[in-house]
């Protein structure tokens, strides 16, 4: 299901991603793929989510690097390639929550499934929350990267003490 996921993102993204103006988009795709690695390092020993291998080698390091280099950028890609910037608060309101919703959908078959294991208090209903941030966070670091290191910073702590990640 995984290398499906990452095959379908990866085609969409080439095909229709903004190539053009990658340059515009780079630094974004560096810090998504820099949250989802920092989240595998400090969580290492509490994983909130692990990503079970289909028929990759048993790891979730694997399937979670396939996660950082390939399907996450090319979200981050496509999300901000149709981004409406131009559009008022209430239609970016709306697009971000057509995306929320969208990868919920995709993502409840892997859940169901078995290939997406919710632990240590994390549930299903957390990834409304955790989208609609990402998301949000995606939006706001493409103009204002200062502000999003710095509410990430502040996300991480808060989180960190919420799910009691022990920090070893």
């Amino acid at each position: 299901m995984h290398v499906l996921l990452a095959t379908g993102l990866l085609s969409v993204a080439i095909w229709k991603g903004n190539w053009r103006q990658w340059e515009n988009y780079a630094l974004t795709l560096f810090y998504v793929t820099t949250c989802n690695l920092l989240y595998n390092v400090l969580c290492r020993n509490h994983l909130l989510w692990k990503y079970e291998p289909d028929f990759l080698p048993n790891s979730h390091v694997i399937v979670d690097i396939l996660y950082s280099f390939i399907i996450l950028p090319a979200i981050c890609l496509l999300f901000l390639t149709f981004y409406p910037f131009k559009s008022n608060f209430l239609e970016q309101g709306r697009f971000i929550l057509l995306w929320v919703v969208g990868s919920l959908i995709i993502e409840y078959p892997f859940y169901k499934y078995g290939r997406l294991l919710l632990q240590h208090g994390y549930e299903f209903w957390m990834e409304i929350l955790f989208y609609s941030t990402m998301y949000g966070m995606i939006r706001l670091h493409y103009t204002r990267p200062l502000l999003t290191y710095g509410l990430s910073f502040v996300l991480i702590i808060f989180l960190l003490q919420i799910f009691h990640v022990p920090i070893k």
